[in-house]
């Protein structure tokens, strides 16, 4: 029997052993194919092989220890589960051989978790599953799950729409609805004889601005009335906490899930033609060179005198028709002049074609429609960046440090600054050195890149290496619009952060400071903007996939290149909008990628952003939302 001396030597050396071990904790990350990584919390990216990965599942938090080969590759041991964040989840049902599985719909999840027969519920080959995990396969690489629902089957009615909902657990029902009342009526100014129209598409139904412009000798006076539910739904109430889950209206191919019910979206709030309806109103004076003064908040009551769409207002400024709307032309050269001061000075952002998909009565897709914007879209988009930038810079002039909510751009991402150094170096050499940290700087390297002659696309490279827009509390620079500050206030009847930002103008007017939010809420607010935006886009791609999957399989299409990285390169489609990725390795000779410009290249060819391709589907699985072409 050992004695006290040697235990403690042996419990030492223990000790030891651990302490020289290269260890550590990280996430577990998936890949395409069977092997897996930890991101170790000290940013290595360790292997795990095969056998390690039938053990965890991607997300899962875990203990390596950390091997090192003789070329200096980290290779990971697991050595503890820590926690396993994966609870329910959505999928796809698949039988291979005797076995029944679901195919999870998860990030570079591509494994099959076993049902065991008793969870079956009567489910078939293909049909959509909602799931929960029953077994972690930690102890022996073996899972269960239990079948919480069926979602539906691949030829049901509105099946898409109803996983999507599912997946991205999008809150539906509302609290009873109360009596609206507007609380703000005693303080509105009587607007129902201003000239105040809409502009909007044919089938809109949640209205949420109208506009009127008089020219006069230096400008005109323009002004922007935007719905005001903020007058009926009081803060934390029961109606504003829902919109706040919410977050926005999701736009899903086929149907809309709106923040707010549609007898206030779409009846006592809109701003319906031929109704009296309250607003909170933006009025502005834009000079003849679209500078803006004299801006001005207050609430008011209007009553519009038409809803027009995009496409007749088209055609009155084309000067194909004529609308009985005097305001209709002074809106057009405010709009113009407002434009002309963005080029000068900020920055404009290119266009881009939208895509509608249409539906048949079932929700299956029939069609893509393509739709290009015209002068109509231009005149509102001039009128609503106005309005907002007006509202941001009267905001930060008055609230307490400016603290509201804002919308704000931080340009390029800071590990892209060394690529977007060697980019200026190669094509715009007189702007090397540019602080494209700071606003000005970035301005005046977007503008160069959008008049340069480079042969390279230089505005499309920058673009693909900038942050993603935030929310905050204070007033920060917006880049990617070359604004000092930026908010929005004219969406209050499909986003939740417009609401926020009425209200901290109704404060201002009132002489208070309250109606923003904290720090943890814009956060949460603006997870649930980025889930909401996923899951039109994941349905959206869904669909353009199914629709793609029954033409024929050796029809070609015309696209061009819209990203590109060392596997390969994205191309979009021109006639559809439909994204799909070519394979660098299905293109013959190797390629070489370069980081900096974008492109990959070997000694006879040359692969660019923007670059015209033609290209035919080599793989496509609508569900998986997996898309493959091949150069034609």
């Amino acid at each position: 029997m050992l004695d006290q001396t040697a235990l403690q030597q042996l419990r030492q050396l223990k000790t030891d052993i651990i302490e020289s071990k290269d260890q550590g904790e990280g996430e577990v990350r998936g890949s395409q194919r069977r092997f897996g990584f930890v991101r170790m919390d000290d940013g290595r990216d360790v292997f795990l092989p095969p056998d390690a990965m039938l053990r965890v599942f991607p997300g899962d938090r875990v203990r390596v220890n950390v091997l090192t080969d003789d070329k200096g590759k980290f290779k990971g041991e697991l050595e503890k589960l820590i926690d396993s964040p994966l609870s329910t989840f959505t999928g796809r049902y698949v039988v291979r051989g005797q076995g029944h599985f679901v195919e999870p719909d998860l990030p570079r999840f591509n494994k099959l978790l076993f049902i065991p027969p008793s969870e079956r519920k009567k489910a078939q080959p293909g049909d959509y599953l909602h799931c929960k995990v029953q077994r972690h396969p930690w102890k022996d690489g073996k899972s269960q799950v239990k079948l919480l629902s069926k979602i539906g089957s691949p030829d049901d009615a509105n099946v898409a729409g109803k996983y999507t909902l599912c997946k991205f657990e999008l809150p539906f029902g509302w609290p009873a609805e109360q009596a609206l009342q507007d609380s703000r009526a005693e303080k509105r100014r009587d607007l129902r004889a201003q000239g105040f129209v809409t502009i909007d598409s044919a089938d809109t139904r949640d209205i949420d601005d109208a506009l009127y412009a008089q020219a006069d000798d230096s400008g005109w006076l323009l002004q922007v009335a935007v719905a005001d539910p903020g007058a009926y739904i009081a803060v934390d109430s029961e109606l504003d906490k829902a919109a706040r889950q919410r977050a926005t209206t999701a736009y899903l191919p086929g149907f809309v899930q709106p923040m707010l019910p549609e007898s206030i979206s779409q009846q006592a709030c809109s701003l319906v033609a031929g109704e009296d309806r309250a607003a909170l109103l933006c009025s502005m004076h834009v000079s003849k060179a679209g500078e803006i003064s004299d801006i001005q908040f207050s609430e008011v009551l209007i009553h519009s005198q038409a809803k027009l769409s995009y496409t007749d207002v088209a055609k009155h400024l084309a000067g194909e028709h004529t609308l009985p709307f005097a305001s209709l032309d002074a809106l057009k050269g405010a709009a113009d002049a407002l434009r002309q001061w963005r080029d000068e000075h900020t920055l404009i952002m290119p266009e881009q074609a939208d895509f509608h998909l249409d539906l048949d009565e079932r929700g299956h897709i029939v069609g893509i429609e393509r739709q290009d914007r015209n002068d109509a879209h231009r005149l509102v988009e001039e009128c609503m960046l106005a309005a907002n930038r007006s509202a941001a810079l009267w905001l930060s002039e008055r609230r307490d440090n400016g603290r509201a909510l804002y919308n704000s751009h931080a340009g390029f991402r800071e590990e892209r600054h060394g690529n977007i150094a060697k980019l200026l170096e190669l094509a715009l050499p007189e702007h090397n050195g540019a602080e494209i940290s700071q606003l000005d700087g970035y301005r005046q390297v977007v503008r160069a890149a959008s008049h340069s002659d480079s042969t390279l696309p230089l505005r499309s490279i920058m673009a693909r290496m900038l942050q993603p827009g935030e929310l905050s509390a204070e007033p920060r620079p917006h880049f990617g619009l070359g604004f000092e500050c930026y908010s929005t206030f004219t969406s209050p009847l499909r986003k939740y952060s417009d609401l926020v930002v009425q209200r901290c103008i109704r404060a201002c007017l009132d002489g208070e400071d309250g109606g923003s939010l904290d720090d943890a809420s814009i956060a949460t607010l603006q997870e649930q903007l980025r889930k909401v935006r996923q899951a039109s886009r994941q349905m959206e791609q869904w669909l353009q996939y199914q629709y793609l999957s029954k033409q024929d399989g050796e029809q070609l299409y015309q696209g061009h290149i819209a990203h590109l990285n060392g596997g390969g390169f994205t191309v979009e489609l021109d006639d559809s909008g439909i994204s799909g990725f070519v394979e660098a390795r299905s293109i013959p000779e190797k390629l070489s990628f370069d980081a900096d410009t974008l492109r990959l290249y070997n000694g006879q060819q040359n692969y660019q952003l923007e670059q015209a391709v033609t290209v035919k589907v080599a793989e496509i699985d609508p569900f998986q939302r997996k898309l493959l072409f091949t150069l034609a």
